[in-house]
């Protein structure tokens, strides 16, 4: 395991080491942590949508062990005394209803790995689980010219030929966190000392994905992929990803850190992001958490915030993060302290985070839902859809969301879910808008209903011998006349009707032998030649009997057949000469 007081000593040292040593600048200038280490804070304010099928904005690149669909995610084993006495996997109850379960293994073990399944083998029985073992070099850098002569090789056989035994996903990270080690190592040698690990998993544990996992953040200044072993061995990029309020010991660099203001998961994921988009691998988060106390004191409330953002978003923004991992252990002498299976204000936040989150999976053996942005969806805007809502900010803003300008209602907690009845919507386009109190906003404009050409008539319409000239509009070979039109063509005939809407159903009414009440917006004639007209969202009820009629909505106005009106409110209906004729002295016929 690379303990915490070791990176403490490797950052002090590198960021005195900066101050000599040149910039690698291998492949893409966008990896390097001179490039993005103080953060890329424009806000990627976005709305998504939860779909059951990707939109083109989901990156599958068919890896070894890669859902396509779906997020894993869990914690480290921890052992520890448990009620019994015994000892045992002591945050068990919690990993059993998780996808993944994690454990650290030295190549200086005096155990195989093998002796150490009775802490995690029962949860890899059903297949339910990934497996996430950490190969460490405990002695770093100064490891790798061993492994690479051999010395290691019957270490690495033996819990290479025990993985191959299990039915679950599995994955290797080999020599992680080599950009924080307190003992450096060349990129040569690195490289040499993974790839000598990496061609013995493909021959004695082929189904075995091989994990380069650096840490998320460097004071080395050099490039990640300075260490990038090699496409041909690396299956998954990997990252040791850490959020936190305080440092270990470094004070005043909290942008490059990535701690404080800065301490947020997805700010902090976004060289990992951009290596894994250079290489076309997946991104397991192999580690990481934000601390839930510093130096003794109580942190609860900050770290839980971190946490609940890291798994609100993570798989959000970044479709290319398929696994996370979180360390779930904590040391007495250590400043930080990463446990939360025991601190009821993390876990609670925790588990609000995964419940709300579709994607993430608690099973291999699931598949999720996608989170796809709106610039991507491709689906048809019908029923009830989920939309989530995403900004970066420090303090924790709240949403509100905002169809065609009016107010809908606010949000206060991540990821700032709003379900878009469709329903309630006229056919044509509409606006959805997401605005945060920290002044970002996102908006798109969206089309419900199928949509048709509605075009002006040329057909003339005389209502008791007389031409009238309401808006008429074909669509598909037939004319379609607004409802209130006609009403207001009836009124105070035989065949009067009053036309209403019931709010709570979504209907218009029509009630027979009653005055219509005007409203202003009748008979205003055809304004253009040709509109957009789509299936109406409404129901029609004609003396509370629900008919069911094709109606179409054109500029918000239902539009009807003028035989269907004729039939249900009982009106003649006729065609003479080319001319539409109305009786209200007649029944429908």
């Amino acid at each position: 395991m690379n303990l915490q007081f070791k990176k403490v000593v490797s950052v002090l040292l590198m960021f005195i080491m900066t101050l000599s040593m040149s910039v690698s600048a291998i492949a893409d200038e966008s990896t390097t942590t001179v490039s993005t280490a103080y953060k890329d804070l424009s806000g990627k304010t976005e709305i998504y949508a939860v779909t059951e099928t990707p939109g083109n904005d989901y990156v599958f690149y068919n890896a070894k062990n890669e859902p396509n669909g779906g997020v894993y995610y869990g914690r480290t084993a921890q052992g520890g005394t448990l009620a019994n006495g015994n000892y045992g996997l002591i945050n068990g109850d919690y990993i059993k209803n998780e996808s993944m379960i994690s454990f650290y293994y030295s190549l200086s073990d005096a155990y195989s790995l093998e002796y150490w399944s009775y802490l995690f083998g029962d949860m890899l029985k059903d297949g339910n689980h990934g497996f996430l073992v950490y190969i460490n070099f405990d002695n770093e850098g100064a490891d790798c010219t061993s492994v690479i002569n051999g010395s290691y090789d019957a270490k690495i056989i033996e819990t290479l030929n025990y993985l191959n035994t299990l039915s679950c996903p599995v994955f290797l990270r080999i020599a992680g966190e080599v950009n924080v080690w307190s003992t450096p190592v060349t990129p040569e040698n690195y490289i040499a000392a993974y790839r000598h690990i990496a061609t013995l998993a493909r021959t004695y544990s082929p189904r075995v994905a091989c994990v380069y996992s650096p840490n998320y953040s460097s004071g080395y200044l050099v490039d990640m992929d300075s260490f990038y072993p090699g496409d041909d061995y690396v299956d998954w990029i990997g990252c040791s990803l850490y959020y936190n309020r305080y440092h270990h010991s470094l004070t005043g660099q909290d942008a490059f850190l990535g701690v404080g203001a800065y301490g947020d998961p997805l700010l902090n994921v976004q060289q990992t992001v951009n290596l894994s988009n250079l290489h076309k691998k997946p991104v397991i988060i192999t580690e990481g958490g934000s601390a839930n106390s510093y130096n003794g004191t109580d942190n609860s409330d900050w770290a839980a915030d971190r946490m609940a953002r890291a798994y609100s978003y993570l798989s959000m923004v970044y479709p290319q993060i398929k696994a996370i991992v979180s360390s779930d252990y904590g040391n007495n002498w250590e400043k930080t302290d990463y446990t939360f299976y025991d601190n009821a204000t993390v876990t609670s936040a925790y588990q609000k985070a995964i419940s709300s989150n579709p994607t993430l999976v608690s099973s291999c053996k699931n598949k999720g839902s996608y989170y796809t942005k709106l610039s991507s969806y491709t689906g048809k805007w019908e029923g009830k859809i989920t939309l989530a809502a995403y900004t970066y900010s420090d303090v924790k803003p709240t949403a509100s969301w905002y169809i065609d300008g009016k107010w809908i209602t606010m949000s206060t907690d991540y990821p700032y879910s709003f379900v878009l009845d469709t329903s309630t919507l006229s056919a044509g386009n509409h606006t959805i808008e997401v605005k945060f109190s920290n002044g970002a906003s996102k908006a798109y404009t969206i089309s419900t209903g199928t949509q048709y050409t509605a075009s002006k008539t040329n057909d003339k319409l005389y209502v008791d011998g007389t031409l009238k000239s309401p808006a008429i509009y074909k669509i598909e070979g037939s004319n379609y006349f607004n409802l209130r039109d006609v009403a207001a063509l009836l009124n105070g005939t035989a065949k009067q009707f009053e036309v209403g809407y019931n709010a709570s159903t979504n209907s218009v009414t029509v009630t027979t032998n009653k005055p219509y009440t005007m409203t202003g917006t009748e008979l205003t004639g055809v304004s253009e030649n040709n509109a957009v007209a789509a299936a109406s969202n409404n129901s029609i009820y004609v003396n509370g009997q629900k008919l069911d009629l094709q109606v179409y909505k054109i500029n918000g106005s239902n539009y009807f057949k003028l035989r269907d009106l004729g039939k249900a409110i009982n009106f003649y209906v006729g065609y003479e000469n080319g001319n539409v004729i109305i009786s209200s002295s007649n029944s429908y016929a």
